[in-house]
């Protein structure tokens, strides 16, 4: 489905919709990641290690299950429906974190992880249905849709910390909630603009068997993710495991695809799995760069107070700043026949994580006063630089799946896209322990000089690794075009 009219904002009505929906769903899962680290280590005791291995795990399978959720929007209920559960499963998650976050933290997080798997890659496979093969609107459409994320991140980030410290963890979570009715109620509102977009079982009649078993899964899915949270080496093999297995499918479909296809797909694994190294950094905002903002950071930017937690909303900040800009930078060096290669786009944003690390380790060892502490001033330029870098890698993922995957196949790719970030959670988990600091018996003085080796090394290792994925662009290029 594509329409006529051309431009950085010109698209599909479905798109709006789409738009908002996301936005909404994004704001319950972020306010809940914001909270998350810091409630378990200041609230239920966990040490550093614990808490940064537990979140990981949790969003590792968060990722893992999208791909089930992605081939039940493809072949089972069909991407309409399989959102729509999503939504009102996540939303039952959230809800028992609101009743009661210290009780019911590992079956909330089960049903949460659950509940995205569902959700997460059918919003994404609904979009990229609305646009042609070679819409030159598909890079900027990606982009402004992942603006929508931000959005809803940001307005999260921003309120939950401040609602959590006037009334308490429950009721900081169960505005998690309240977003994904929101999101849920907007669907329900407007669902009839979606009618003519889907995949092929979105145009069948309900099965209500197939519904049942989709049920059953879902149910089994947050029971075993609640069990595996609380037993964090068993969950990395099966997440492992999952991971060959995705990896073998993955495999199969470059063997089944058509002649012209097949280098797309080869290149599409590389870029994935360059995306890995991205994500693994992304997922030092909720665990290290969280835990440095609370002990190293003082809670101020330009005079203004901050909560510890509220500084993660620097990322949904400068995403909503820099997405519009891209859209139309992009529409623009598309017209004149000079827009960067995808392989590009995935370096440069590489050399923009490596400039954020490196800030922070500069921050720590030049500009940090005789306690410990610096201004939380330098977090707004180190964010600044990672959202750069994470438009050009994660804003643009979903665009590369779009771009050089079959029609057939799209959820079953989009939900592989989320299945290597899962992984790369597990591995930003285990780079976060790097940075461990007791809660207590350890000043400021000395654990800034912990976050400062780890976010140095982190610097050093994404610029290296930025500069090779530089010098095999041009080889990637060429096959692309071809």
């Amino acid at each position: 489905m594509s329409q006529s009219s051309s431009g950085a904002f010109s698209h599909p009505k479905p798109f709006y919709l789409l738009f908002s929906v996301e936005m909404w769903e994004r704001f319950g899962y972020y306010g809940m990641q914001a909270l998350l680290v810091l409630f378990m280590v200041k609230k239920l005791g966990f040490t550093d290690q614990l808490a940064d291995q537990t979140f990981s795990a949790f969003a590792a399978l968060v990722y893992a299950f999208i791909c089930a959720g992605g081939y039940i929007g493809d072949k089972v209920l069909g991407s309409r429906r399989t959102m729509f559960l999503g939504a009102i499963v996540l939303a039952a998650g959230y809800a028992l974190l609101g009743i009661n976050c210290e009780k019911f933290l590992y079956p909330a997080l089960g049903i949460i992880i659950a509940g995205n798997g569902l959700f997460k890659a059918n919003p994404s496979a609904l979009v990229s249905k609305l646009y042609d093969k070679g819409d030159s609107r598909v890079d900027g459409a990606f982009t402004l849709y992942y603006m929508a994320i931000n959005i809803g991140s940001f307005a999260a980030m921003s309120l939950c910390p401040i609602i959590q410290k006037h009334y308490g963890w429950n009721a900081g979570f169960l505005v998690c909630f309240i977003g994904m009715l929101i999101a849920i109620g907007n669907y329900i509102a407007f669902r009839s603009v979606l009618d003519p977009v889907g995949s092929e079982a979105d145009f069948e009649p309900l099965n209500l068997k197939k519904l049942l078993l989709t049920l059953i899964g879902t149910v089994a899915i947050a029971a075993m993710s609640a069990l595996l949270l609380t037993h964090l080496t068993l969950a990395h093999e099966l997440l492992y495991a999952a991971l060959l297995v995705v990896a073998v499918l993955y495999v199969r479909e470059i063997m089944r695809a058509e002649h012209h296809e097949k280098a797309n797909l080869v290149i599409c694994l590389i870029l994935m799995a360059e995306a890995i190294v991205f994500f693994a950094l992304y997922q030092q905002m909720p665990t290290s760069l969280n835990l440095f903002a609370a002990r190293n950071v003082d809670p101020y930017i330009f005079g203004i107070p901050v909560e510890a937690a509220s500084f993660q909303a620097l990322n949904p900040f400068w995403i909503m700043i820099i997405s519009p800009v891209l859209a139309v930078v992009y529409a623009r060096l598309d017209k004149a026949g000079k827009d960067l290669s995808l392989p590009g786009k995935f370096a440069l944003g590489m050399l923009m994580c490596c400039a954020a690390f490196m800030t922070l380790a500069y921050v720590a060892r030049f500009q940090a006063d005789a306690k410990g502490f610096v201004s939380g001033n330098w977090l707004v330029i180190s964010y600044g630089f990672q959202s750069l870098g994470e438009l050009l890698v994660s804003g643009l993922g979903l665009a590369m799946v779009a771009r050089l995957t079959p029609e057939r196949s799209m959820g079953f790719m989009m939900g592989a896209w989320f299945m290597f970030q899962s992984i790369a959670m597990v591995l930003g988990g285990e780079i976060a322990t790097m940075a461990s600091v007791p809660e207590h018996g350890m000043t400021a003085l000395q654990s800034i000089d912990i976050y400062d080796d780890l976010f140095f090394k982190i610097g050093a290792a994404t610029g290296a690794i930025g500069v090779v994925m530089a010098g095999f662009v041009p080889v990637l290029k060429k096959y692309i075009q071809d």
